[in-house]
């Protein structure tokens, strides 16, 4: 990795177009290094996607107010003092540096009853890996347009108690879409509007900032299924967890509460749509195609037992859902580098939770980074 920027304890690297930003100090130390570093990125980020909404009309003042409030004012103390502290390195309003960070959650506020997102995640473990390690292989799908800014992971050292934690992102956009901690606690985040319901609960505080708070402060998978089974969300999402000995998903419905999926034979595949059968809903395909994406993955898992790595999990991941012509590929996976269906794949991880080494990679013709490695042992030492 490059170093391109340092503002105080804060460091800015480069690596195959990946922005890797190191933090170091309180929430609120951190949260000003975050800003001054990543200023130009995140100013460029704005004005793609918040500066529209406010120019349609549709981010009135009113309609500020309520995101801003919604998120500062039901933030732990740690939300606030980050927030406070880009503003601080920005020189921005507060106001601002809200709305950038909230803008997904305002997404799927605004698509209403549409549900348009898909991704998927892999996780080998015990024996269905090669040496008994911990390997998850995750790709986010989204809008074509979150590969117009660079892809960021942010590393944070607080110094308040907090554990370490990074975290895979865009530039201003903080939450734990796809992050891990220093104790191998994983988590990442999946739509699961089509499934539990389209409606974005906004007198319930913002789970996506819940997750950042989640992540530094438990050391265990049994702890994070206990935070998750005390919640009530302001949105249907769907989690991929674990940590060094074992995987489950959490289906999240804003409706109807949250149910648990725990891994079965060291291996979990997690998608789009419902699959613990306690919904009584029935399996159901989406507009992302999510049961072919599960039955690709578990198949290909099924395949490899016993021999799942890093290396391998980079491969499956690799594996197109597609081929050229639209058609479903035989013996496929799951990756969509352009836009076949509801969605792309923006980014791609890889994380050997016991080696704490992170590969990522962007599969965009036009945007494509190859695999690049990031060993978090050394950032957080």
């Amino acid at each position: 990795m490059q170093l391109v920027k340092e503002f105080k304890a804060g460091k800015l690297y480069v690596a195959n177009n990946f922005l890797v930003p190191v933090l170091e100090g309180s929430n609120i130390e951190m949260g000003e290094q975050y800003g001054a570093l990543m200023l130009d990125e995140m100013q460029k980020t704005f004005d793609l996607v918040v500066q529209p909404e406010i120019n349609s009309g549709h981010l009135d003042q009113e309609a500020i107010d309520l995101w801003v409030n919604r998120a500062y004012g039901t933030g732990s103390l740690r939300t606030k003092d980050f927030y406070d502290g880009v503003a601080l390195g920005t020189g921005w309003s507060l106001e601002n540096v809200v709305l950038l960070d909230q803008i997904m959650e305002y997404g799927i506020y605004k698509e209403k009853l549409h549900s348009f997102a898909g991704c998927t995640s892999i996780v080998s473990y015990g024996e269905q890996s090669k040496d008994g390690g911990m390997y998850i292989g995750r790709n986010l799908d989204w809008s074509p347009a979150f590969n117009k800014f660079p892809t960021v992971f942010t590393v944070r050292k607080p110094n308040d108690g907090s554990y370490k934690m990074a975290t895979a992102g865009w530039p201003g956009m903080y939450c734990a879409f796809t992050a891990m901690n220093e104790h191998g606690v994983y988590l990442d985040v999946h739509d699961g509007t089509s499934m539990g319901g389209s409606l974005v609960f906004l007198e319930r505080p913002s789970l996506l900032n819940t997750l950042t708070d989640i992540l530094s402060e438990s050391k265990t998978l049994k702890a994070v299924k206990s935070r998750f089974n005390g919640m009530v969300n302001s949105l249907s999402i769907i989690f991929t967890l674990a940590d060094k000995t074992d995987a489950a998903s959490v289906e999240g419905s804003s409706f109807g509460g949250n149910r648990l999926r725990n891994a079965k034979e060291d291996t979990l595949v997690v998608a789009n749509s419902f699959f613990n059968e306690d919904w009584g809903l029935g399996l159901r395909e989406t507009v992302s195609n999510s049961m072919r994406r599960f039955s690709n993955m578990t198949d290909r898992l099924a395949e490899r037992r016993g021999e799942v790595d890093a290396k391998i999990t980079r491969d499956l991941m690799d594996l197109r859902l597609f081929n050229e012509d639209g058609t479903f590929k035989e013996n496929g996976g799951c990756t969509k580098p352009a836009l076949q269906d509801a969605d792309l794949t923006n980014y791609q991880t890889v994380f050997d939770i016991n080696e704490q080494k992170v590969w990522i990679k962007i599969p965009v013709p036009e945007y494509f980074a190859d695999w690049t490695e990031i060993d978090l042992k050394k950032l957080w030492n």
